[in-house]
């Protein structure tokens, strides 16, 4: 049975809140994910002749951003956060749960 955390425990949790962290590991999985995808769909491309909708320049083009900024948010440019709608963006694109982004 899981404890019932107190108001002062999360106070405490919340004084400890970094987006940054989170942010972080939001853009390391969106990356993961996105090679992964690549990765399990490459051999089925190639071998109809078609663009892979996984590769880093399709998946910007998809998103409507350029390539440069896709590949600073994969990396985590703390200049350039990505935002609560790019980000839900990228949930339905790779139709993956979002929790998925957040471990």
């Amino acid at each position: 049975m899981t404890k019932t955390p107190t108001f002062q425990e999360l106070e405490e949790k919340m004084k400890n809140f970094n987006l940054s962290d989170y942010q972080a590991t939001i853009c390391r999985n969106i990356k993961r994910i996105r090679k992964d995808l690549y990765d399990e769909y490459k051999h089925y491309y190639k071998e109809n002749n078609m663009k892979n909708p996984y590769s880093s320049q399709s998946i910007a083009e998809l998103l409507g951003i350029s390539h440069e900024y896709y590949k600073r948010l994969e990396s985590f440019d703390k200049t350039k956060p990505i935002s609560i709608k790019l980000f839900l963006k990228v949930v339905v694109l790779f139709d993956r749960d979002i929790s998925d982004f957040l471990k």
